[in-house]
């Protein structure tokens, strides 16, 4: 397995999960950092209906770039196994529920002791402590209790929903990474091994410090939809076209709101020119006359190398081939699959998809074997059924 990028000096091991944590190992493999994941035999069962995660260690874009192999963590020769692993690497990362870890022989004190330097990173929901901490939950319960779900309301209704992305691979992946990263350079530094405790509830409430900040300086009513940052004004928010597409306005300072005006040849309209939150209805439906009177291209073309900040809102599909997003290679395509590409990008050590995701086990002794096991250990562990051979 190719890797490069700036983490190729990094290892880790990865107990397979769900949703965050095997976004934010991605994110890490993409970079160069080689990593194992471990997942139980078997793999996941079914979660709900039409998702099957059971199938989905050939496909998931989130288990690219890094090795797979299944073991009977249950067994002493499996947890003997993982010790070893540990033992080489720079950092864990396990997303189970409080106290799972534990029950199996290899929580925080079992590892640091088989390895002093090691960041031990826990990716969970509701963190390692308070009342809710052993219940179970998903990202939008998550949103909910941190108040940022509230922040998606519209027209005094709460919303129904909204993809895992805020608290899952915001609030959660990311701030694993981040948390990962500095314990990591940390014990490099001459300091010791620790555990990370990276809650999703918490970077959720991270995220919206901005917020937090201006609403205490009166300039942001948490009522969602009636500010400038949230769809509440004219300059920022999104209009249907002609054709049924949308087009999103983000012209929030003056100078890019006089451009948004010119163009539209509205520079003389006083509503637009002074506007106030008392004619901010009529402002809206102004521009949402002129938007829907021509399709979302007529509008791309008009704005086109201006700073007027309007700009097509894209399907998934349609982004992978914008002219911007192909010059950029901001998607690559693997075994069919499209996919985002490695990010952020670094000029020197340029991260890359080192593999689509691996089928569990079927390169267990390339994987094993980097990590200093014998082909005669391999064939010991599969022999006594504590790794799983492949299919």
């Amino acid at each position: 397995m190719k890797r490069q990028g700036p983490l190729t000096h990094l290892k880790i091991v990865e107990f397979a999960g769900i949703g965050p944590a095997p976004y934010g190992a991605m994110l890490l493999a993409d970079l160069g950092a080689q990593i194992i994941r471990i997942d139980r035999p078997g793999g996941y069962p079914a979660l709900a209906d039409g998702l099957d995660l059971s199938a989905m260690d050939a496909a998931s874009v989130c288990n690219r770039s890094r090795d797979l192999i299944r073991l009977d963590l249950k067994s002493e020769g499996g947890r003997a196994t993982v010790l070893r692993l540990i033992s080489e690497a720079d950092a864990v990362i396990e997303a189970y529920r409080p106290g799972t870890m534990e029950k199996l022989g290899l929580g925080p004190d079992v590892c640091l002791q088989a390895n002093p330097k090691l960041a031990y990173v826990r990716m969970t929901g509701w963190g390692q402590s308070g009342p809710m901490a052993q219940m179970a939950g998903h990202d939008m319960n998550y949103l909910g209790l941190s108040g940022a779900l509230s922040l998606f309301n519209r027209d005094g209704a709460a919303t129904q929903g909204i993809p895992p992305l805020v608290g899952d691979m915001g609030g959660g992946a990311m701030f694993m990474v981040l948390g990962l990263l500095a314990a990591v350079m940390q014990a490099r530094a001459g300091g010791t091994g620790q555990v990370v405790d990276a809650a999703i509830v918490d970077g959720s409430a991270s995220l919206f410090a901005l917020l937090s900040g201006l609403n205490a300086m009166g300039q942001h009513d948490y009522s969602a939809g009636n500010n400038p940052l949230d769809g509440g004004r004219h300059f920022y928010r999104t209009y249907i076209c002609a054709d049924g597409e949308y087009v999103v306005v983000g012209a929030i300072e003056g100078a890019f709101r006089k451009v948004l005006l010119e163009r539209l040849d509205l520079l003389s309209d006083p509503d637009l020119t002074r506007p106030t939150t008392k004619n901010e209805a009529i402002c809206v439906a102004k521009l949402s006359g002129i938007f829907a009177g021509q399709p979302r291209q007529h509008w791309v073309d008009l704005f086109q190398d201006t700073d007027g900040c309007v700009t097509s809102v894209l399907s998934v599909s349609e982004a992978a081939n914008a002219p911007h997003n192909q010059a950029r290679n901001l998607f690559e395509t693997l075994d069919d699959v499209i996919q985002p590409a490695p990010a952020p990008r670094f000029s020197e050590t340029p991260g890359v998809i080192s593999s689509p995701p691996v089928v569990a086990n079927k390169n267990a002794p390339h994987a094993l074997g980097d990590w200093g096991f014998s082909a005669a250990e391999i064939e010991t562990l599969i022999t006594g059924k504590v790794l799983e051979a492949a299919p």
